[in-house]
């Protein structure tokens, strides 16, 4: 059964590992929103360092979070990408260079997975259980301790399989990311445990958790009728479902596919498919700080006040009249 798996992998492998998109053209629509993208990054961490009010919300930490791992994404992966498929080839070549880009491929999106499912999570104790955070080591407990848990997780998982794996990866520089040769993938036990642990469970979660806030919040309103805590509520939903919204469709056809294939059905259904989505997961890098800075009203606060203040400052500044002298002329 795994050499059957296995010989359909090579084979889908060689009859498909290139998109009909040309690869300049690719570059071009990368580029494009690239420098965009990492001017936004760098704007929501910047208004995150410098204004306490963003720092001291705990609904922001965790999205910061994820925005500030995406940024490692854009400073690295992406970048290694563009050149690729401006030079057709990987460079520079060698293993070193080809480990280091496939465990931050894979170590920080996976990171990025888990932890917006954990705060999809945290959304409902933020809302509705807001007291297992009254005191300072429920909220360590319940706020810090489990950001903490997912990182050292993604770490250990990624750096076991992928830095120490229990075979020889084998490098193709003439394609993407050096063919992403993820040998544990031989391992059916590792090979599951990557689908559903690292993919499928934290997609239901992001799934059923954001289904269920939006519920919730609306059952709320109608009931309590406070709406100045609606009003916060509000904000707090939406920047969670924003978020999920392209979270599920960047990443969600993909998953399921590699779940599909999981079961037994064979690699080549989809294959052409499973090129396209992989292309496109830039598009999830790329757009998540426009989308985060978006669902944070905070910063569109900040910016008010910053272009208020640019308006008064020229408007001091600018041409002003001058009184007109009176000469006395003496007789």
């Amino acid at each position: 059964m795994l050499s059957d798996i296995n010989s359909s992998y090579e084979d889908t492998t060689v009859l498909l590992s290139e998109i009909a998109i040309p690869r300049l053209i690719r570059f071009w629509m990368i580029l494009v929103l690239y420098i965009p993208s990492i001017i936004c990054s760098l704007f929501v961490l910047y208004n995150f360092i410098v204004h306490r009010t963003l720092r001291q919300a705990l609904h922001n930490h965790v999205i910061v979070l994820l925005v500030f791992i995406n940024f490692i994404v854009q400073l690295t992966s992406i970048p290694w990408s563009l050149i690729y498929y401006r030079l057709e080839y990987v460079w520079p070549q060698n293993s070193f260079f080809c480990l280091t880009w496939i465990f931050i491929n894979e170590a920080l999106n996976i990171t990025i997975t888990i932890l917006f499912s954990w705060a999809t999570i945290q959304r409902h104790i933020l809302i509705f259980h807001n007291r297992l955070l009254s005191t300072k080591y429920r909220l360590i407990f319940f706020h810090y301790l489990p950001v903490v848990i997912i990182l050292l997780y993604c770490i250990c998982y990624n750096s076991i399989i992928i830095i120490f794996p229990l075979c020889e990866n084998t490098y193709d520089y003439s394609q993407v990311a050096c063919g992403n040769p993820l040998c544990y993938y031989e391992f059916v036990s590792a090979a599951i445990w990557d689908v559903i642990v690292n993919d499928l469970i934290p997609t239901i979660v992001i799934i059923f958790c954001s289904i269920t806030l939006l519920l919730r919040v609306i059952y709320q309103k109608f009931r309590m009728h406070r709406p100045m805590r609606w009003r916060n509520h509000r904000r707090m939903t939406i920047q969670i479902l924003v978020i999920s919204v392209l979270y599920l469709v960047i990443y969600i056809p993909k998953m399921l596919l590699e779940f599909i294939h999981l079961c037994g059905i064979p690699e080549e259904i989809g294959a052409n498919f499973m090129l396209y989505a992989e292309f496109f997961e830039y598009y999830g890098n790329l757009l998540l700080p426009f989308v985060c800075a978006i669902s944070m009203p905070e910063l569109r606060k900040h910016n008010n006040n910053i272009f208020l203040c640019c308006r008064r400052q020229t408007r001091a500044v600018g041409p002003q009249a001058l009184p007109l002298s009176h000469h006395v002329v003496d007789p």
